[in-house]
């Protein structure tokens, strides 16, 4: 798919997302790779291990849940404004 931006913040606001899915896609895949290689029982040192990874792959993704309401806040108010424009009401009222 490919999009074509014709506002630059929201082109902006897309990266930022991207980047963002990117980042947690990344540390949810080390994360699962820590998975596959712990032993069992756990050793103190793989849970302290798989404890900061998941910290880190929850917090990627809050970035990236952060950046995705950024991105409907922005289309809201974009929104708001179009149907609030002068020459959208001129345009609903005339005869």
């Amino acid at each position: 798919m490919s999009l074509i931006a014709t506002d630059k913040y929201l082109a902006d606001l897309v990266s930022d997302l991207s980047d963002a899915f990117s980042v947690f896609s990344n540390e949810a895949v080390k994360l699962s790779v820590l998975l596959a290689r712990s032993e069992n029982p756990m050793s103190p040192e793989s849970y302290s291990e798989l404890r900061k990874q998941s910290i880190v792959e929850v917090l990627a993704f809050e970035e990236y849940l952060n950046r995705k309401e950024e991105i409907l806040a922005y289309l809201k108010v974009e929104s708001r404004q179009d149907q609030c424009s002068p020459s959208h009401e001129e345009a609903r009222f005339q005869p």
